[in-house]
């Protein structure tokens, strides 16, 4: 592995590498359907704002991840006036997340790429069994040296003991040596800060905002090949 400024890159996983938006609204639709129900387009969009709600409320410690699988379905139930069990929703949303794997475009190749210069980890918030079931069903796996997921630590992006746990886990010290490249600045440029280790944003939208919790910014896979070099 030849010299870069960074040695390990920390990826988040979705809306950096894994396309959310698409597999969610794939599963949810799925799921719905499980149960005699259907939904437009925009009551989908509803759902994905109110998911999006919960999981900030989740990050800055305001409700539990338990509270997060039920409240964000009985809400949007409530929306659309249907009687349906939260948690069994859940219970077939959540694997049923994990079979749509879609990569945002250009991820393979640069994951591919990175992983011949640099050890890549995946670093998500996101379910234990969504992201495992996901995780292996991709293309994407053989680059990737291991996947930690917050559930399964216990601790969630940006808490500092999430890091410390990876960073334990891979076994090097050094933090100048680490990089996280992710998309959320309360999740993971937020988490960089905690643990002392460099960001990268990914900005996939027109989300130009400036931040201090961020080294660097991107907005193509390619331009962070240009960040790893000395």
């Amino acid at each position: 592995m030849s010299k870069q400024r960074f040695e390990i890159v920390l990826a988040d996983a979705d809306d950096t590498i894994f396309d959310f938006g698409k597999a969610e609204y794939y599963a949810f639709k799925s799921t719905l359907n499980k149960f005699g129900k259907d939904c437009t387009d925009e009551e989908v969009k509803l759902y994905s704002e109110i998911n999006l709600k919960h999981w900030k409320e989740l990050v800055k410690g305001t409700i539990t991840r338990e509270t997060l699988k039920v409240h964000r379905f009985e809400e949007w139930f409530s929306y659309m006036g249907f009687t349906l069990d939260a948690k069994a929703f859940n219970d077939i949303y959540a694997p049923s997340l994990g079979d749509y794997s879609f990569l945002i475009d250009g991820a393979e190749e640069f994951l591919r790429k990175l992983s011949k210069i640099v050890d890549v980890y995946i670093v998500t918030n996101g379910l234990t069994t969504s992201q495992t079931r996901r995780f292996q069903n991709s293309t994407v796996k053989p680059y990737i040296k291991k996947l930690y997921i917050s559930e399964s630590i216990g601790y969630s992006k940006p808490d500092e003991r999430f890091f410390d746990y990876c960073i334990n886990d891979i076994g090097e010290e050094d933090r100048s040596k680490y990089i996280i490249l992710g998309d959320s600045l309360t999740s993971d440029m937020q988490g960089g800060r905690n643990s002392g280790i460099a960001t990268c944003r990914f900005i996939r939208r027109n989300e130009h905002l400036k931040s201090d919790l961020c080294d660097y910014e991107i907005s193509d896979y390619n331009s962070f090949f240009d960040i790893l070099k000395t």
